[in-house]
């Protein structure tokens, strides 16, 4: 008997003695096992030689699927990574000072910083910490009013 009609039988036997133990009912465990040595078995029965793994379609294909699980494993992690990267970036763009920075860079390009109250003043300072999405909203707003009325000026001017 060769080592794999041995193991064969092993893997029936063991089968065989587990098939009235409840807590292995739904086990598969065991007919994949027998089911695997058979192929083995009846593989070198048509080859007549010694078991290779690397002329193992099977086996091959098994390597090459979980290879392909690695790859996509990968990139959902490289995925994941970007998109954590991305949202710690979001934040960043909305820390309180550099929120504050941009206010106050928006006003001074439209020219309003200077005509600004102190009210108005202690306003852009606090908006940033209280509501940065809502900071971040208006000096977007602000900026597109100002593109729009300097687009509008040039369409007037010419």
């Amino acid at each position: 008997m060769t080592a794999t009609e041995a193991a064969l039988e092993e893997a029936r036997l063991q089968q065989h003695l587990e098939r009235d133990r409840e807590d292995l009912a739904d086990d598969e465990r065991g007919p994949a096992e027998v089911g695997e040595w058979e192929r083995i078995a009846q593989m070198l029965a048509t080859t007549g030689g010694v078991y290779d793994p690397e002329a193992d379609a099977v086996v091959q294909d098994q390597l090459a699927a979980d290879a392909e699980a690695e790859r996509a494993q990968q990139l959902q992690d490289e995925q994941h990574r970007q998109e954590q990267e991305a949202e710690a970036a979001r934040r960043s763009a909305l820390a309180p000072d550099v929120l504050r920075h941009a206010l106050l860079g928006t006003l001074a390009r439209t020219g309003l910083l200077d005509s600004l109250s102190k009210d108005e003043q202690a306003a852009v300072g606090r908006l940033p910490e209280s509501d940065p999405a809502a900071a971040l909203a208006f000096n977007a707003l602000l900026d597109r009013a100002y593109e729009a009325d300097t687009a509008a000026r040039a369409g007037t001017a010419s």
